[in-house]
């Protein structure tokens, strides 16, 4: 019997991806060739990225540190990490952030489509154009893209019940449990919507909660004070139909500081005896007696106040009289507050009026643990359903992780919902406006004549890559779904017309804004002819030592 050889393990190099290399080490490389360093850049960039559109998109494990890691599907996340040492993720980072607070959506196809527009801009500097044929190209492109758009846009000033389902649906999977989170945000919008009209994303309050799962999440008509606790453990902590006053200023007599500091009574009392201190101190009572005397009389339960200063004998003053103090809410907290309760935030309690005051439905503090213990406390306040113009979506998860996950493709959803029901204009989505403006822009030009129509062509081409990546996230065959569209992309269009909503819609703003940013950003990067560093970099590169 023959004797087997035993292979000894190979020492295992340390991994480093190339991406990070290049965003590291750039300038011994690329001397004097910058747009060939962005180039590569935008090349792994598009690799990292193209799995992250639509909504069967796979997620990214970023590790920040040995013990410190966070799953996301977010580009955002992910640009954050990649941002710090290299200028054009920063650009790209920067620009995305911009897109999402101005239409809630479309951040992933901004970076997809701006490292394709540079991936083909890169084809024409190889085959000899300038930057400024590339250039026009892209502007001519650009134009009769949003001509095209305008023209197969459809307008819905109506959304029914199914329809605005559809757009929460395209932020999440497919599977059942996801189906109640969809059935929350839409109940959430719909409250929002009958009370105050109009939906604004920061109106609806997104929370999550480690432990459960997601069909465990709810919603509630109120606001939710997390991490905070009723003062005093004698002062109710479960009510029911009580008004509610909110205060910005402290309550407290003010001895030490100037009022300009801190807000209160300023008292200036000389005290020359042990009579004089007791008088002194019958003087504060009176004067915080008087100072919450109106908040009794107008029968108020519940005090939220933004200062933690209140003192300790109205605590005790307040508890008398079964009225629960919550301190040290935010500022966001207290707009949410106004808005569910219908509470004013006054500066001083003695300028409390019957106008200022709120209704809240209920109010209860729930305890997870000891504080003592690293254990938290959370007080719900519930407002009146019919009036309400604020509420709060509970999430919960297994680990913290899905649950970051969650919280980020819900608040997507919600600014999603908001930008269509302000725009009411859709075009065809999951790729198909993609493919349609591939057709329409290769065919647009070979009408044209000189260097311009290769710009044109790749423009295209960057589009048709969009659909291609999208098709293949959701599990299709991208060839014979793509060449399918494109072939039929007329009676598509016609179809979408008829009726918006057999297909999956994509908002027409977002669509726009998408293409006009990439645009934006493509050119900023191609103009780029060298990249200039204020100090002098050493790199290591095979052994040798390069100073540039």
């Amino acid at each position: 019997m023959d004797s087997v050889k035993m292979q000894p393990y190979k020492r295992v190099q340390k991994y480093s991806p190339d991406l990070i290399s290049l965003i590291r080490h750039p300038k011994a490389k690329y001397h004097r060739r910058a747009f060939d360093y962005h180039f590569e850049i935008a090349k792994h960039l598009n690799d990292v990225f193209k799995d992250l559109l639509g909504p069967k998109r796979r997620s990214k494990l970023i590790i920040k540190g040995s013990d410190e890691y966070k799953l996301t599907s977010d580009v955002l996340d992910v640009l954050e990490v990649l941002k710090e040492n290299n200028p054009f993720c920063k650009i790209l980072y920067e620009e995305a952030e911009n897109l999402r607070k101005t239409v809630g959506d479309g951040v992933t196809s901004y970076v997809v489509l701006t490292t394709n527009l540079i991936i083909g801009a890169k084809r024409l500097f190889d085959m000899g154009l300038k930057h400024v044929d590339i250039l026009s190209g892209y502007s001519i492109a650009l134009n009769k893209s949003l001509e095209i758009l305008d023209k197969i846009a459809v307008r819905k000033d109506y959304l029914s019940q199914d329809e605005l389902k559809t757009l929460i649906k395209i932020h999440f999977p497919e599977e059942e449990s996801f189906k109640h989170v969809v059935n929350i945000i839409y109940e959430a919008i719909k409250v929002i919507l009958n009370n105050a009209g109009q939906i604004d994303p920061d109106n609806i309050q997104v929370l999550g909660f480690a432990g459960g799962e997601i069909s465990d999440s709810k919603f509630i008509i109120g606001t939710v004070l997390y991490d905070n606790f009723i003062t005093h453990m004698n002062m109710p902590h479960n009510l029911e139909n009580v008004r509610v006053a909110l205060i910005k200023q402290p309550i407290m007599v003010n001895k030490k500081w100037p009022v300009s500091k801190i807000a209160g009574i300023k008292a200036e009392i000389s005290i020359m005896s042990a009579a004089d201190l007791k008088r002194a101190k019958e003087f504060e009572r009176e004067l915080l007696e008087s100072k919450i005397q109106n908040l009794i009389n107008q029968n108020v339960k519940l005090l939220l106040s933004e200062s933690k200063d209140i003192d300790d004998y109205v605590l005790s003053l307040l508890e008398k009289y079964g009225i629960a103090v919550v301190r040290r809410i935010t500022k966001e907290e207290s707009k949410l507050i106004s808005l569910s309760t219908g509470a004013k935030l006054v500066p001083d309690i003695s300028m409390i009026s019957e106008s200022d005051l709120g209704f809240a439905k209920s109010f209860m503090e729930i305890k997870q643990g000891m504080r003592k213990y690293g254990g938290k406390s959370h007080i719900i306040v519930e407002g009146d359903p019919q009036k309400a113009k604020s509420c709060c979506i509970i999430l919960k998860a297994g680990s913290e992780q899905i649950l970051n996950d969650v919280k980020s493709s819900v608040r997507r959803a919600i600014r999603a919902v908001a930008i269509a029901l302000k725009s009411r204009l859709f075009v065809p989505g999951a790729g198909v406006t993609e493919l349609v403006l591939y057709k329409t822009l290769s065919d647009y030009a070979r009408t044209i004549r000189g260097k311009r129509a290769l710009g044109v062509e790749e423009f295209s081409k960057a589009l048709y890559n969009m659909g291609n990546a999208l098709f293949y996230n959701l599990g299709r065959d991208p060839f014979a779904t793509v060449s399918k569209i494109i072939s039929e992309a007329h009676e598509i269009v016609n179809d979408f017309c008829s009726n918006p909503f057999k297909y999956i819609p994509d908002v027409l703003e977002v669509k726009k804004q998408v293409l006009r940013k990439s645009w934006e950003t493509a050119t900023m990067i191609i103009r780029i002819k060298d990249i200039i560093y204020k100090h002098r970099i050493k790199v290591k590169i095979g052994g040798k030592s390069i100073e540039s």
